[in-house]
């Protein structure tokens, strides 16, 4: 197998823009879901924390 038979299903026709466009939205927004989420989750936990050493 060829590396240009490997890679022959990259065009997809005259649809090739709308798919590679549908790949890379779907792609920034779990990026931005996964980062957002992770940095959310921080500030949570740093704030329990906070919350935990003034009580004690």
């Amino acid at each position: 197998m060829t590396l240009a038979e490997y890679f022959s299903f990259l065009p997809y026709g005259k649809y090739a823009f709308y798919i590679w466009f549908s790949y890379l939205t779907t792609l920034i927004v779990i990026a931005t879901l996964f980062i957002r989420t992770r940095s959310i989750h921080k500030n949570a936990i740093k704030q329990l924390r906070i919350k935990y050493l003034r009580e004690k």
